[in-house]
C-alpha cells in the first residue's frame, strides 16, 4: 500500500503549518513563527499586569497630592478673607504693635511723556576726506563701462548700445529735467561693426550737442583697442584718430585710451572687446585724471 504524500511533512501543534524541516519545530512541535508570538503574547500579558500594580500605587498617591492640594487653597482662602468682626487696633492701645496703612489707589493713569527721537549729526563732516560729494557727474556708455568704479559719479551702463542709444537715453534724461556738471560718454565700438563710418560721425556729433545742452562739460572716451580681427582694429584706429581731431575742433574734450590700454597685457579680456578688471580700473583712472582738471 503506497504511503500518503503528507506523512512526509511535519505540522505545527498550533497553526497546523506543514514544514519538511525538523529544524523548523521546537521540542514541543511548536513551529518557529508560533513560539515567536507565543512569548510576545506572554510578554504583553506581563507588561499588563505591571502597568496595572503601577496604576494602583498611582491613584493612592494622586489622591494625597489632590487632598494636599485642596487643603493648601482652602488655608490660603482663609487667610486672604478679611475677618469682618475684626477691628484694627489703635496705636495708643498696644506700644508692641502697629496699623499699616494702606494707600489708596488713584483712580487717574499716569500719563507718559513721549520723548522724541534727538537727532544728531556730526557738524564736522563736511571737513572731513571720506565725505560724498554730489553726483553731479554722469558716465554713460555701453558695456565697456561695466566695472568702472568712481565716487560721486552716477554710472550708466547700457551693453550692446550704440551711439544713438546713449543720445535717447540722454534725451530721457533731460526731460526729465536732468542737467549735469559734467557728461562722460563712452560709445561707438558697436557702430563700427555695421561698417557705416559717415553715420557713426553724425550720431557722435549729434549725441555730443544733446550732452552740452545739459551739462557743462562733454568728455568722449575713445575707443579700446579692438583685438578681435584685423577690420574691426583698423575701424576702430580710424574713429579714434578722427574723435581725437573732431573734439578738439568742437569744444569736446577728447579721453584717449588707445595709448594707454595698447601694448600692456592683462587689460582686455580674451574676448578682445571687453577690459578686464585691471583694464576697468585703469579706464577709471583715466576718467578720474580728466575730471580732476575739470575742478
Amino acid at each position: 500500500m503506497a504511503s500518503s504524500p503528507l506523512s512526509s511533512f511535519l505540522s505545527c501543534s498550533v497553526c497546523r503549518m506543514l514544514s519538511q524541516n525538523p529544524a523548523s519545530l521546537d521540542d514541543r512541535g511548536i513551529c518557529v513563527k508560533c513560539s515567536v508570538l507565543t512569548a510576545l503574547e506572554a510578554r504583553v500579558t506581563e507588561l499588563e499586569e505591571r502597568l496595572r500594580r503601577c496604576e494602583g500605587q498611582g491613584s493612592a498617591s494622586y489622591s494625597e497630592v489632590a487632598a494636599g492640594l485642596a487643603a493648601r487653597s482652602r488655608s490660603e482662602r482663609s487667610v486672604s478673607k478679611p475677618s469682618p468682626a475684626a477691628c484694627p487696633e489703635q496705636p495708643g492701645q498696644d506700644q508692641d504693635r502697629f496699623v499699616t496703612v494702606r494707600r489708596k489707589a488713584s483712580a487717574k493713569h499716569r500719563h507718559v511723556a513721549l520723548q522724541e527721537p534727538l537727532h544728531v549729526c556730526n557738524r564736522f563732516s563736511p571737513l572731513s576726506d571720506d565725505t560724498p560729494a554730489e553726483l553731479d557727474t554722469l558716465v554713460i556708455g555701453s558695456s565697456i563701462v561695466r566695472d568702472v568704479k568712481l565716487p560721486a559719479v552716477k554710472g550708466r551702463c547700457y551693453p550692446g548700445a550704440r551711439v544713438g542709444d546713449i543720445e535717447g537715453n540722454l534725451r530721457l534724461l533731460k526731460q526729465e529735467g536732468r542737467r549735469f556738471r559734467r557728461v562722460v560718454i563712452h560709445a561707438g565700438g558697436n557702430d563700427a561693426r555695421r561698417r557705416q563710418s559717415e553715420v557713426l560721425k553724425l550720431q557722435v556729433a549729434s549725441v555730443c550737442e544733446l550732452a552740452k545742452s545739459m551739462s557743462d562739460a562733454v568728455i568722449f572716451s575713445g575707443p579700446l583697442p579692438n583685438l578681435v580681427n584685423d577690420e574691426m582694429y583698423s575701424r576702430l584706429s580710424s574713429f579714434d584718430r578722427w574723435l581725437s581731431r573732431w573734439s578738439e575742433e568742437n569744444e569736446v574734450i577728447f579721453l584717449n585710451n588707445w595709448c594707454t590700454f595698447w601694448g600692456k597685457p592683462g587689460l582686455i579680456r580674451r574676448d578682445g572687446i571687453h577690459p578686464t578688471l585691471d583694464g576697468a580700473a585703469l579706464l577709471a583712472h583715466n576718467m578720474a585724471d580728466r575730471l580732476r582738471t575739470l575742478n
